[in-house]
């Protein structure tokens, strides 16, 4: 049973890395909350789907996907900035669209890929164990090549710039970079990245549906909160930020498979991924100071002092601002 679960959750945990590493953008450097995620996730699987079903070639369906994810990451920095709407706020009211926009897309809730040729048909024609494996290290590929390139994008100068303008965003514009430029860089990756996630989810499960993407920001901000649970992406941290997203994302999946896997009803799925995210900003709050005590270290953020400004919260700040 157990390689069984650790199949099962590789295969479904793999295609949201790259969803979890954009909540993670918005979530821990820019340290905000961009619910634009979920109504990407949906319309950029469902793009990729239509697309697919068409007869075009996955990979482009993949972009296209991507580059839809991306423009409703505009959208929201537009509504955040031109209408001076909190981030929070705006993707709220994205979200929203974006069910609408996805449904248009789609012409009906669920679109089936049967048949249809995608990245997987080559190496797992059949179902089975064999093709599962298959499929993990398709997956896995492409996973790693994400996470790499993320990680060589933290270490440019606009990859600074990002981490920085998280942490102060008044030193930001003292060095003559753009806060706003920061704001659209960020929300655009991040939306890119959960579209790109949903086109390789339909993929995978064979089918999309307009309601993929619910729930999927609780799930990635509980994944990347157990992610730096156990990887702490201070000093040279950029190649934690990748360990701790996929690490993150491969437990938080692990979870709900197990759970699964033991005889929960999957109508009770939902209750398990706000549970998960409960234990691990409590472990955040409580357990991770307790083991400090003692010389272990499990979290990943801390409390510092942030100069005082309108506008300028206090509180948990990220370590992504150092250089990696």
């Amino acid at each position: 049973m157990l390689e069984n679960i650790l199949i099962d959750a590789l295969v479904t945990g793999l295609p949201l890395i790259p969803v979890f590493l954009g909540v993670y953008i918005v979530l821990r450097i820019r340290e905000d909350f961009d619910l634009t995620v979920e109504g990407s996730f949906a319309l950029g699987g469902s793009v990729a789907a239509i697309m697919i079903a068409a007869g075009i070639p996955p990979a482009l369906a993949m972009l296209a996907g991507a580059a839809s994810g991306a423009t409703a990451g505009l959208v929201t920095t537009l509504l955040s900035l031109a209408l001076r709407l909190p981030v929070l706020l705006a993707g709220l009211v994205m979200n929203m669209a974006l069910f609408s926009i996805t449904l248009r897309v789609l012409g009906m809730p669920t679109v089936s890929l049967s048949g249809a040729t995608t990245i997987f048909t080559a190496i797992a024609p059949a179902p089975g164990r064999a093709a599962d494996l298959a499929t993990s290290l398709v997956l896995a590929l492409i996973v790693v090549a994400i996470l790499t390139a993320f990680a060589v994008f933290l270490k440019t100068r606009l990859g600074l710039a990002l981490r920085a303008s998280g942490v102060n965003a008044r030193m930001v514009r003292s060095q003559g970079v753009s806060d706003r430029g920061m704001l659209a860089l960020s929300l655009i990756m991040s939306n890119a990245l959960s579209a790109f996630g949903g086109t390789l989810m339909v993929q995978m499960q064979g089918y999309a549906d307009v309601n993929m993407g619910s729930g999927i920001f609780v799930a990635g901000v509980g994944a990347v909160l157990l992610g730096v649970l156990f990887v702490n992406p201070s000093g040279s941290q950029v190649i934690r930020i990748a360990v701790a997203v996929l690490l993150g994302g491969l437990l938080y999946r692990l979870i709900l498979v197990a759970a699964l896997r033991f005889g929960l009803p999957a109508g009770d799925l939902r209750g398990v991924t706000a549970l998960t995210l409960v234990v691990a900003v409590a472990a955040q709050a409580y357990l991770a100071p307790a083991l400090d005590r003692y010389g272990i270290r499990l979290r990943g953020w801390r409390r510092r002092a942030r100069p005082s400004s309108p506008g300028e919260s206090h509180g948990v700040i990220p370590m992504e601002a150092s250089h990696g």
